[in-house]
């Protein structure tokens, strides 16, 4: 999907450092100002204004127009001097949604502009049929990447409930995406240009998550000197994601059923009427919050209250056909933190059957750390199996769901002098893929799913096998 940002500047400077900071994809129009009637391309995904100037008026007027009328909609990124503080802070109340400082550095800049670009996907992918398989393998749904049949549900979900107010509970391993869907959730509905503000209740000690929720007033307690509002005041009016919600105590559990039945907060130390609170709640655990109830640990309403819609992300052993295109998008993202010369070149299909074939405990998490020590271990060349972990490459991944694949490596007699194992390993793809096209009679969609792969990535295989000639 093709798009452009404008960018409001006179700076030379500014324009070249934001054109190698773009992703190839993304092209650039430059304007010195913005006119009241200005008529700009219909692709423009985001825009950057140059808040640098002495003249505060003529930024913070163009941030007030592409809010208002030009970008409705749109994010708006203001580029501040990194010592004016005050000017960031103006400039985010006339209608930036972000900031970044000059000189602009290539890794937040990316990061920024990376928010943007999945914004403006979720955007237009709410309200619609899902893209295709290819959309999603290369340019992803809201920050997830993947195809495949358990993915595809979860992005038609999010899709349906996103636009409703209902509260969502969100279950699944650690490592599946859980804060992601939360973020998509919000995204993609009204309440979009509001805060969403996470609150991670296993990561802060049970006798600060009060206070850190519903804030407290002077004097509440020894050491509070001043009032400070909680994390849910900051949403007001936006989305306030609880992770881990089954870590939490049992009293504070009371304050959370009361904030869904009254909207309403108490800071501690507060003496007057409870506050008015408009907000939506999404919920994660990786808990089994039945047999907590059971086990009087979680409170039954309050259950209830959070489970009004529960989606469920799988594990990436259950999407084993996402792990290549995964592998592929985090390689590419940390190729970026390097120069050309020294980034590496990609992933053999050794090693990518192998990740296919992990049993992967820690989920998208775990191959994301994998991916990103190797793409540090090993800046140039392509990443070989002797670059991964010993536990991926090792034959006992102890994951009895593939028991029949391995069984067929293990099978493969080692000589005393030793063999290649990426020799053994291309040669065994080789025979698979030939195999299950062969049983399919060439068609790849049933081919690829023989083979518990996607289609894009069997194709993929078969080129660098030159499988194709070797069937003509």
């Amino acid at each position: 999907m093709s798009s452009s940002c404008l960018l409001l500047t006179e700076s030379e400077k500014l324009s070249s450092d934001l054109a190698k900071a773009l992703p190839a994809e993304v092209g650039l129009l430059i304007s010195p100002q913005l006119e009241p009637e200005a008529s700009l391309p219909q692709d423009i995904a985001f825009a950057l204004v140059d808040c640098r100037e002495d003249g505060e008026a003529s930024w913070q007027n163009s941030l007030v127009l592409l809010k208002e009328t030009v970008l409705e909609g749109m994010p708006v990124i203001a580029i501040c001097r990194r010592e004016a503080l005050s000017a960031v802070r103006r400039a985010l109340q006339s209608g930036a949604d972000n900031y970044l400082f000059a000189p602009l550095r290539k890794a937040e800049t990316s990061r920024v502009i990376e928010q943007c670009l999945s914004g403006a996907r979720s955007l237009s992918a709410s309200g619609r049929a899902l893209p295709t398989d290819e959309i999603l393998f290369e340019e992803g749904f809201c920050g997830f990447i993947g195809a495949s049949d358990p993915m595809k549900e979860v992005y038609r979900q999010i899709l349906k409930v996103a636009a409703a107010d209902s509260s969502v509970l969100l279950r699944g391993e650690s490592g599946t995406g859980k804060e992601l869907a939360a973020r998509a959730l919000h995204d993609l509905g009204r309440r979009c240009r509001n805060p969403f503000v996470p609150v991670n209740c296993g990561a802060i000690p049970h006798d600060l998550l009060e206070s850190e929720l519903f804030g407290y007033v002077k004097g509440a307690f020894t050491g509070a000197h001043s009032d400070r509002i909680g994390r849910v005041e900051m949403a007001d009016g936006g989305t306030v994601f609880l992770d881990e919600i089954g870590d939490m105590e049992p009293l504070l559990q009371v304050k959370i059923l009361r904030l869904l039945q009254e909207k309403t907060i108490e800071p501690l130390g507060w003496r007057k009427e409870p506050k008015k609170i408009d907000i939506r709640i999404i919920s994660a655990t990786n808990r089994d919050l039945e047999k907590d109830i059971a086990s009087e640990r979680f409170r039954e309403d309050l259950y209830y209250r959070l489970n009004v819609v529960p989606i469920t992300l799988p594990p990436l052993r259950e999407r084993r056909g996402d792990v290549s295109a995964l592998a592929e998008f985090f390689l590419s993202r940390f190729n970026t933190g390097f120069e050309a010369a020294e980034q590496v070149s990609g992933i053999s299909p050794e090693a990518l059957w192998l990740l296919e074939n992990y049993h992967w405990p820690g989920n998208v998490r775990e191959l994301e750390n994998v991916i990103e020590r190797a793409s540090v271990m090993k800046p140039e060349g392509w990443i070989i199996p002797l670059d991964l972990p010993e536990k991926i490459f090792s034959l006992e991944t102890g994951d009895s769901g593939r028991g029949e694949s391995l069984a067929t490596v293990a099978a493969v007699t080692l000589p005393e002098a030793g063999l290649s194992l990426k020799s053994e390993v291309t040669r065994l793809e080789k025979e698979l893929i030939a195999k299950a096209l062969k049983r399919t009679h060439g068609v790849k969609e049933q081919a690829a799913r023989l083979l518990q792969i996607n289609r894009t990535t069997l194709i993929e295989k078969i080129r660098r096998n030159q499988l194709e000639e070797n069937r003509s």
